[in-house]
């Protein structure tokens, strides 16, 4: 007989002690869950059983312990609209699920954030998902223990390091594992390494990831910072780092949005460049089944989505000189100050000393990239000792549609070679399913035109 005791969690040795001194002299199974020191849920349990042998009267106590280590808790976590608290609610549960340590999850796409033209009657979207971990060789070893249907049989072959070999190695750094039930709701979840994703969050390596995370999501774990994890310097810092890197990856997406904004722009217009960056090389986009080609603007005004841009890029906008065309100073002032429903027209600077500014604050590929194709061509100079751009360039007639080829550049390539890669990943019964969906969603897309 097992019995679960009620949710609450023993720590280190004096929770040891607590729960053995609990147990009195029942013969029972008992099964608690476990917490860390950071308070993160342990999906794990202590197994704790006891039993006496015929005319002993000593109590035999044998301990088996199976501990998840979370590295990660919202405890910063804001108040959240009601709709998304709701989502929060549901989906937080399918994370603590996972047994294998995770520094950082966050939902995604259409599933968590609606997206307009979608009726009472359509099939319900996959919820997204993406996990990232210190280590996925770690990740893979207990999840295939746990979840080994996730997994098609050639990758149950390969074992975890063979897994984690070919998701760090091949695409764009990513493990998809689509269409699974976790708690009762269909999920698809992407596994990537913390480290991957920094570089790509600072860099635009592949742009696979960091485009996603310009478009507002659902955090349901976030990355720790040094100040809660006081003495533990290596996944403090990591932390550190990531909640940098997802700061650096919004400013650089609002500064390539705005290069590519005239003088004078409505506020939606802004969003639509932003959320459309991603998109710009994705081969999806262009052949049936890839993706609904009025996407872009259904993100956009998709219930809540305005909001969340405003929520991400609203304490930005003024440090890039963004203003209301009619004589507002500001556009962000403590969440307040926003005028119109996304027609408000908003105002730059279009100096070439502004859109300097804005061109040196992309990442530093994507500027080497653009160099590098205007000196082929042209010759015109760039500052070696600073990595930056120059004002020659910018005064390019060729410059910003020069931007846009680099970039989807650096799409194309990540987003070909994972889309193929998701073929051997989820396997390939369940991937013609998931393509058939995607036709349906192209073909409905064409119809809206």
């Amino acid at each position: 007989m097992a019995l679960v005791a009620p949710r609450q969690g023993y720590t280190g040795l004096r929770g040891l002690q607590t729960l053995v001194s609990s147990i009195g002299t029942s013969r029972s199974f008992t099964s608690f869950p476990v917490y860390t020191r950071r308070k993160s849920p342990v999906v794990g349990n202590f197994v704790v059983s006891t039993s006496r042998r015929p005319n002993d009267v000593h109590l035999a106590i044998s301990i088996r312990i199976g501990v998840r280590y979370n590295s990660s808790v919202v405890s910063k976590k804001s108040a959240l609209p009601p709709d998304q608290q709701l989502s929060y609610d549901r989906l937080r549960p399918i994370v603590d699920d996972f047994e294998a340590p995770m520094d950082w999850a966050v939902a995604y796409g259409s599933g968590v954030m609606k997206q307009a033209q979608v009726k009472p009657g359509d099939p319900p979207s996959l919820t997204d998902l993406l996990l990232s971990t210190s280590s996925p060789v770690e990740f893979h070893t207990i999840n295939l223990r746990q979840n080994p249907s996730h997994y098609p049989l050639h990758a149950r072959l390969m074992g975890p390091g063979g897994i984690a070999h070919v998701q760090e190695n091949r695409g764009a750094g990513v493990w998809y594992v689509t269409d699974v039930k976790v708690n009762g709701i269909s999920v698809k979840y992407g596994i990537i390494s913390t480290s991957t994703l920094i570089q790509d969050l600072n860099e635009w390596r592949t742009f696979y990831l960091s485009g996603r995370l310009h478009k507002p999501t659902l955090p349901l774990i976030l990355p720790n910072s040094t100040s809660e994890l006081k003495g533990e310097g290596e996944a403090a810092e990591e932390g550190e780092r990531l909640i940098k890197a997802l700061e650096n990856n919004l400013i650089s997406a609002l500064s390539l949005a705005l290069i590519l904004c005239p003088e004078e722009f409505e506020e939606d217009y802004l969003w639509e460049k932003i959320a459309g960056l991603s998109y710009s090389g994705d081969p999806r986009m262009s052949i049936p089944g890839g993706e609904n080609p009025e996407k872009v603007k259904n993100i956009v005004k998709g219930p809540g989505a305005r909001d969340g841009f405003r929520s991400m890029y609203g304490a930005y906008l003024n440090e890039k000189g963004v203003s209301w065309v009619n004589g507002e100073k500001e556009v962000y002032v403590n969440g307040q100050n926003w005028i119109g429903d996304g027609d408000g027209l908003l105002r730059q600077p279009f100096t070439p000393e502004h859109q300097l500014a804005l061109s040196n604050s992309l990442p530093l590929s994507l500027r080497q990239k653009v160099s590098t194709h205007l000196n082929n061509q042209d010759q015109i100079s760039f500052n070696e000792k600073t990595q930056d751009l120059t004002i020659k360039n910018i005064q390019d007639p060729k410059f910003r549609s020069i931007l846009s080829t680099e970039l989807r550049n650096i799409i194309h390539k990540p987003a070909l070679r994972q889309s193929i890669k998701g073929l051997y990943t989820a396997g390939f019964t369940k991937s013609f399913w998931y393509a058939l969906a995607k036709i349906r969603k192209w073909f409905k897309g064409r119809g809206n035109k």
